[in-house]
């Protein structure tokens, strides 16, 4: 794909339920940026602006994705990712999540995200193909039921 196009906004099939995306980061700005980024998928969004929301948001809805910034007042997104991992529920514990950051010290970061779970590891600042190739990686679009 090239760098001008873009991707198509994409709409439900009929007989396939929208897969849901927990998008975990205290920007607004980022959460927004990351469902324009994700419009290529039919996603449902549930927003949170602190781990510690996520993790009542887990309790309230189920979700198929996580995605979460490392850097959070509070909670970071590595020791989320372990109380994710942690969780009572087993489906809870099978959640795939991709962790992202900005953080100078990425190799850093993304080896406390390992240890604590995490399925992927991306840079911000994140292109569209690049978000869009991991989450497809770890997270199959739904199948017509």
């Amino acid at each position: 794909m090239a760098a001008h196009e873009t991707r198509p906004f994409a709409r439900p099939e009929p007989g396939v339920k929208p897969q849901r995306v927990l998008l975990v980061d205290d920007s607004r700005s980022i959460r927004t940026l990351l469902k324009i980024y994700l419009m290529a998928r039919a996603f449902e969004y549930i927003e949170a602006e602190s781990a510690e929301a996520a993790l009542a948001e887990l309790e309230k809805q189920p979700v198929d994705l996580i995605l979460t910034d490392f850097h959070m007042d509070g909670m970071n997104g590595a020791d989320f990712a372990a109380a994710v991992r942690a969780h009572k529920d087993a489906k809870v514990t099978r959640i795939p999540i991709l962790m992202m950051t900005g953080d100078a010290n990425a190799a850093e970061v993304r080896n406390k995200g390992q240890k604590a779970g995490i399925n992927a590891f991306v840079r911000k600042p994140v292109s569209c193909a690049q978000l869009m190739t991991l989450v497809d990686t770890i997270l199959p679009a739904p199948k017509k039921e």
